[in-house]
């Protein structure tokens, strides 16, 4: 009985934790730029050899737990520029501790 309230919780951790952000991310429409927060996850090289968009913050997925934690990023919906669906994932999971809004995501190769 305990076993099974054990496996209950930790199914339940994992689903909530590790894969509903990520089946919560959006595509993004790049329309209207100006109205979102735009946040560059990829490496400092890579992000400056290929650049996506003039207003974009570079934070690079392994310093955005600290940033994340010195103050509020944004303060509008956040579009993540990644090079996979899988880091978007991640950086929306490390986003959606500090906000409520909406978090898209674009794939740059």
């Amino acid at each position: 009985m305990i076993w099974e309230l054990i496996l209950l919780v930790a199914a339940a951790y994992f689903l909530y934790s590790y894969i509903l952000p990520y089946m919560k991310l959006r595509t993004f429409e790049q329309d209207a730029l100006d109205e979102y927060c735009m946040i560059d996850i990829r490496d400092y090289q890579l992000s400056h050899r290929n650049p996506f968009h003039v207003g974009t913050k570079n934070i690079p997925l392994s310093y955005l737990p600290r940033t994340s934690k010195e103050g509020e990023i944004c303060d509008r919906d956040i579009v993540v520029i990644a090079e996979s669906k899988i880091a978007a994932a991640m950086a929306a999971r490390i986003l959606k501790k500090k906000t409520k809004k909406f978090i898209y995501y674009v794939k740059v190769s």
